[in-house]
């Protein structure tokens, strides 16, 4: 697989043993060392994490099993920009609730998505929730994330996030990955169960899924297990998955509904011409549902690399 960000000023060097939100760029080398300027290196106790500039990019990088995982790209000349191709069908989530007043994410890496929505959607009420304290602080010493009354941060694991709080949202983002891992528990039935319960009436959850694995077909059937409706999104490499109750959303109704957005906020990526991609999840996908009791994340993976041509 390739990942385009769509920039010629991102050089080879920074795509050459790397991945994007589980999307394979290249195979990592053994002791793989990031090319360009390292601008601060930390050891935290989830990852080691690089910092990097690259021509006009700068990139959050982690180092996990002698390979090298890019989580994040920023362009600090264009804070608007997504550079990952996926992150933009992220936004197409924007289209699907009967309102938008309030959004959580679970993930931050680099923060780009959710500040993104906040450049352009400063009422919204975004909560990010990122378990790995050092990522916060690289994503606002590096990645142009603020804070403030619309524009919050927490440090906790996202799933206890949500067992915890009261609040309910209209929009949940999902993009919790370590490389091309993603924790078990937030891949289950009883998961996402949980994220429901948190959604207000017409909400929406986006994932970001990574679809190189047997994996994908269980966590598309795990999403149809809970919700109504799952659409899913080709991103370069990636697949965004968009799941809700209620009836389903016709083409009409999407486009009209961004081009309203689009007119109200002006996006840097306007989100009616990412509709294109949608697919719509049938009602019975294959793949096996995982539960808190069955989630072999790791065993699907390693089943699928045995099959794998070398």
């Amino acid at each position: 697989m390739s990942f385009n960000p769509d920039r010629r000023g991102l050089t080879a060097g920074l795509i050459a043993g790397a991945l994007v939100g589980g999307t394979a760029l290249g195979l990592g080398r053994a002791h793989a060392q990031p090319s360009g300027d390292v601008l601060e290196t930390r050891e935290s106790q989830y990852n080691t994490i690089y910092v990097v500039r690259q021509g006009e990019m700068i990139a959050m990088m982690f180092g996990i099993n002698r390979r090298l995982f890019t989580e994040s790209l920023y362009n600090p000349a264009d804070p608007r920009e997504l550079p990952v191709v996926y992150t933009r069908y992220m936004t197409t989530a924007l289209a699907y609730p009967t309102q938008l007043r309030s959004a959580l994410e679970i993930g931050l890496g680099g923060g780009r998505t959710a500040h993104y929505m906040h450049l352009h959607m400063p009422q919204l009420r975004i909560t990010s929730v990122e378990l790995d304290p050092d990522v916060i602080a690289l994503a606002q010493r590096h990645f142009g994330v603020t804070q403030n009354a619309n524009m919050r941060i927490v440090q906790r694991d996202g799933r206890m996030f949500l067992r915890q709080s009261q609040d309910r949202y209209d929009l949940i983002m999902i993009d919790a990955y370590r490389g091309t891992f993603v924790p078990f528990h937030l891949l289950t039935r009883e998961f996402f169960q949980t994220v429901k319960r948190r959604l207000q009436p017409g909400g929406v959850v986006a994932q970001n899924i990574e679809p190189s694995t047997m994996l994908y077909d269980a966590a598309i059937a795990t999403l149809k297990a809970v919700f109504d409706n799952v659409d899913t999104y080709q991103a370069d490499g990636n697949v965004v998955a968009i799941a809700y109750d209620g009836p389903a959303k016709t083409a009409a109704q999407l486009q009209a509904r961004a081009g309203q957005l689009q007119g109200a906020h002006r996006f840097r990526h306007p989100i009616q011409p990412l509709l294109a991609a949608r697919r719509i999840v049938p009602a019975r996908p294959s793949g096996r549902v995982l539960t808190d009791d069955f989630a072999p994340v790791e065993s699907l993976r390693a089943i699928d690399r045995h099959n794998e041509r070398q």
